[in-house]
């Protein structure tokens, strides 16, 4: 079974990876205007200040929005299908949501307005941000 592919992290993105290694969920915010922003940028795109600072976070949050995938796109997912990939509002982040697994059992047990917490999930290079319900 091939394996999933993974995200590759980039100059803007690696501090998030290198906390999610930590077991510790966190996002940018601007130094110079106190807004999160997602995803990380070099620039803020309220002020246009540049660089950023990492603010740990809950790890908790509210899913927006979401979707049961039943086909797997590709090889690395066949194994893992159906499954529910959502788009969560970080709680201390504020306007900032990101897109991650929920994983309810039945797949089907996940809703809008659902409380998750995040775990993290060792993925050889990188940890995976995965959420459940609390």
């Amino acid at each position: 079974m091939a394996a999933p592919p993974l995200p590759t992290p980039d100059h803007d993105s690696q501090p998030f990876w290198d906390g999610a290694k930590a077991g510790r969920l966190s996002a940018q915010r601007c130094p110079n205007c106190g807004r999160f922003r997602w995803p990380p940028a070099e620039y803020c795109p309220h002020c246009h200040h540049h660089g950023g600072d990492w603010v740990s976070l809950p790890g908790t949050g509210v899913v927006q929005s979401f979707v049961i995938v039943h086909r797997a796109f590709d090889p690395g997912f066949e194994d893992k299908v159906p499954y529910a990939v959502a788009h969560i509002a970080l709680d201390g982040a504020d306007g900032v949501a990101i897109i991650g697994n929920v994983l309810t059992d039945p797949v089907d047990a996940i809703a809008i307005g659902q409380r998750v917490a995040v775990e993290f999930v060792d993925s050889g290079p990188i940890s995976m941000p995965r959420f459940k319900p609390i």
